[in-house]
């Protein structure tokens, strides 16, 4: 777990037009994507985007409605970095 301050980062659409922002049934927590566009010498056009998943909770998930934020806005946040790790169903690899 890391402390991370993102800032001008963009909000980032759904995938297959879905909404950027996905809230819960019981609206208590939301979860969406943020991107940040950085200089790669690697990269087509010398640059790339490092996408990053968010989850809100509680009193955070609250506060982002008021904001009322939507693909395309431009934010700054402080937050908690954790890794998840999962199994390929096809290659059985981590």
């Amino acid at each position: 777990m890391f402390k991370v301050f993102a800032t001008d980062v963009v909000v980032s659409k759904g995938y297959d037009n879905s909404s950027a922002l996905k809230y819960s049934d019981d609206g208590t927590s939301v979860r969406f994507r943020i991107g940040k566009k950085v200089y790669d010498t690697r990269a087509e056009n010398n640059t790339r985007w490092v996408n990053v998943s968010v989850k809100a909770f509680g009193t955070v998930c609250e506060r982002i409605k008021k904001m009322q934020l939507k693909e395309g806005s431009f934010i700054h946040i402080a937050g908690r970095l954790d890794e998840d790790n999962w199994v390929d169903t096809t290659t059985n690899e981590k």
